[in-house]
């Protein structure tokens, strides 16, 4: 008889072969992710529509109405704003659902084996139910403002895996860090928060000098975000170079992140 040696570091195909007889795992991952954020809230997947509203109010707001920054295209300001923070929201809180999964999913991690990527995979699955209402919300209100989507729209699903794969890897690579050094929970959202200014989520990337562009672009988030709102914007024209750049950050942290999150797993009941 064939002996299967089980384990969280497994040297062989084992580990693999576990991530897909597992893979249900990662639907009631999502199922549970998306029944406790909304549980005893009077509106349940409601709040799924109302923050991204009034973000992109506020930010309308700041951005349009006090600084005076302009649109990409002829897409009215709040259009661009609230496609800019579609791909933005959904790379983030995959960060950081990837970078805490240790300290967040310990208690069942230390009593039971299935292989740990399946957590954060499970609660960015819950993440783009959000960001499907999302974008069925943007939809809406391009028809109402009269600004009909291209049918670029169609590329949407392509940018918004994209978003997921940059966040999930760098936060499976950030995650072996965090289990040892406490302060990078903290630090994380501060990075976020700062990130979002240096990202074209609420202005156009044209508003960037010509000099400073390059620069500007090694941000990992600036292509996606760009490449999204491109894909929502038929005035917009694709910027090659940011998007090559993410791809090229996406290179590196794909490898990286599996590394070192596949060198944790095996120890990390012993620090949590």
């Amino acid at each position: 008889m064939r002996k299967t040696v089980i384990e969280a570091n497994g040297k062989n195909l084992q580990y693999w072969k576990d991530i897909w007889n597992y893979r249900e795992l990662a639907l009631n991952f999502a199922k549970r992710d998306i029944t406790v954020r909304y549980k005893q809230t009077k509106i349940g997947l409601g709040w799924a529509l109302i923050s991204p509203i009034v973000n992109m109010v506020i930010m309308t707001f700041i951005f349009g109405n006090l600084a005076g920054l302009s649109s990409d295209g002829a897409a009215p300001y709040y259009i661009m704003v609230y496609a800019g923070n579609i791909p933005w929201g959904l790379l983030t809180r995959s960060l950081q659902s990837s970078a805490n999964t240790f300290i967040s999913n310990a208690g069942i991690m230390k009593k039971v084996y299935f292989p740990r990527i399946l957590s954060p995979v499970g609660a960015i699955s819950a993440f783009l139910v959000d960001s499907l209402i999302s974008m069925a919300i943007l939809t809406l209100l391009m028809f109402v403002s009269g600004y009909m989507p291209s049918f670029r729209m169609l590329l949407f699903p392509v940018f918004m895996i994209l978003c997921v794969a940059i966040g999930l890897f760098a936060g499976l690579f950030l995650a072996s860090f965090n289990v040892k050094w406490r302060d990078l929970a903290q630090m994380i959202p501060f990075a976020i928060s700062i990130g979002m200014y240096l990202t074209p989520v609420a202005y156009s990337i044209d508003t960037i000098p010509e000099k400073y562009r390059l620069l500007y672009s090694l941000n990992p988030a600036c292509g996606i975000v760009n490449a999204f709102k491109w894909s929502i914007i038929k005035e917009m024209s694709f910027d090659t170079v940011s998007f090559v750049i993410s791809l090229i950050w996406l290179a590196v942290f794909v490898p990286l992140g599996i590394h070192f999150f596949r060198k944790t797993e095996r120890t990390f009941v012993d620090i949590v």
